[in-house]
């Protein structure tokens, strides 16, 4: 079991982590002179892989809460989309800037490890062309099925296992603040440079995504702040997989705290598993760091929790000694 000390955390981890993820934002906007972008006003591009749509589910957590008649899920409802809300923000600002802050490419050396490791991305191509009867090699599942793990577990926590929602939330908080920092020491943009994958509206995508990422590159910030609104969420990154973490995030919660879910996200996480290397959205490698990544994510947050529900204990036995003196 990892064990992480985090004693500035345990009482508002929450708040602190997003104004480090904040802080760490603006840090690289002042030192690179890099525009922080935020959304437009029309609806933006929803290009290949992205994690806004969570945002709206965060409104389904307060309607759950205030449905299941618990007291403290509002309030955790209250903190919980601000902050989700601007590390989001941080996210997708970061994942743009990413060819500035480290303009090192890993592409190559990530493509000549799935050459050694061929037959296991074979293996993907051939098992996802094997299930296209199930779902067409077309369809977004990919993105859709992450998106349906992410809101059945709050859901499902926020009316059955209210008591472990804040295990939850902070669990995913730390690995999409974690996920965005990873992008930077060894980035790459994805295996569709070398080969195209099995999804054709996939691979469009991830075109329009690459000529938007050269026109970064090539063209600098001004253009980005010009155009960035408008694709915010076009940002390329691979290493690690957000997706594949994500839903093995999930999947150890699930396994931890809602046993009854499992029959759902087994076949779902090893479906991302699949299609994040048919569709060629990932090297190999980035599998197992996101996955490694969601571990440490869920074990600080369970550490988090641990050390402020010790201190809640400490001070309740310490209010009722107090009042027995009195007494």
């Amino acid at each position: 079991m990892v064990i992480i000390p985090v004693p500035i955390l345990t009482r508002h981890p929450e708040i602190l982590f997003t104004a480090a993820m904040l802080a760490i934002m603006l840090l690289f906007s002042v030192a690179l002179s890099l525009p922080i972008i935020l959304p437009s006003s029309e609806r933006a591009e929803f290009l290949g892989v992205h994690y806004l749509y969570p945002l709206i589910g965060i409104g389904f957590w307060f309607g759950f809460s205030v449905i299941g008649q618990r007291r403290e899920l509002p309030r955790a409802f209250l903190i919980a989309f601000p902050c989700y809300a601007l590390v989001q923000l941080a996210y997708f600002n970061i994942k743009l800037w990413v060819p500035y802050i480290n303009p090192v490419s890993f592409d190559q050396i990530y493509w000549e490890i799935d050459q050694h490791l061929r037959p296991l991305v074979d293996m993907a191509f051939d098992i996802r062309r094997k299930t296209a009867w199930l779902l067409p090699l077309d369809t977004n599942f990919y993105i859709v099925g992450f998106i349906m793990m992410f809101y059945v577990s709050f859901c499902f926590h926020a009316l059955r296992t209210p008591e472990k929602f804040r295990t939850v939330f902070l669990s995913a908080l730390f690995f999409q603040g974690l996920g965005t920092l990873a992008y930077i020491p060894f980035p790459a943009l994805g295996p569709f440079l070398f080969e195209p994958g099995v999804n054709e509206m996939m691979t469009t995508a991830q075109r329009d995504m690459l000529e938007f990422h050269d026109n970064i590159v090539r063209h600098g910030s001004g253009w980005l702040n010009a155009n960035g609104p408008a694709n915010m969420t076009a940002g390329l990154a691979a290493m690690p997989s957000l997706h594949a973490g994500g839903s093995f995030l999930f999947l150890i919660l699930a396994w931890r705290h809602a046993r009854i879910l499992m029959p759902l996200y087994v076949p779902l996480t090893a479906y991302i598993l699949v299609a994040a290397i048919a569709t060629r959205w990932h090297y190999l490698i980035d599998l197992p760091v996101g996955m490694i990544l969601a571990r440490v994510s869920v074990a600080l947050a369970e550490r988090c929790c641990r050390e402020q529900q010790s201190q809640r204990t400490e001070c309740g036995n310490a209010r009722e000694a107090a009042l027995a003196t009195v007494a």
